[in-house]
């Protein structure tokens, strides 16, 4: 396990920022789903990552069940962007 620390309010503003403004891309361009931090992933090596932000081609995500969907999605995402903080 490992514990991560809260973010600061420097890189919660950043990661306020990068989100909010990925998320306005991903709704514009239309050809994908973005995904905030709090999404886990489950992919097939066994690895959970959870990104600042992430996004899925549409139709891969739609090829996913419902349950899939809903719970820990076993799909790697076709675009991650985690911010680096001092301490990483």
């Amino acid at each position: 396990m490992i514990i991560l620390m809260p973010t600061g309010g420097e890189g919660g503003n950043r990661s306020f920022k990068l989100t909010a403004r990925f998320g306005s891309w991903a709704e514009a361009d239309g050809t994908g789903e973005g995904f905030d931090s709090s999404t886990e992933f489950s992919l097939p090596n066994g690895a959970k990552p959870s990104p600042d932000v992430s996004w899925i081609l549409r139709e891969r995500w739609k090829a996913l069940s419902v349950k899939q969907r809903e719970e820990f999605p076993p799909v790697c995402p076709d675009f991650v962007v985690e911010l680096r903080s001092r301490t990483d």
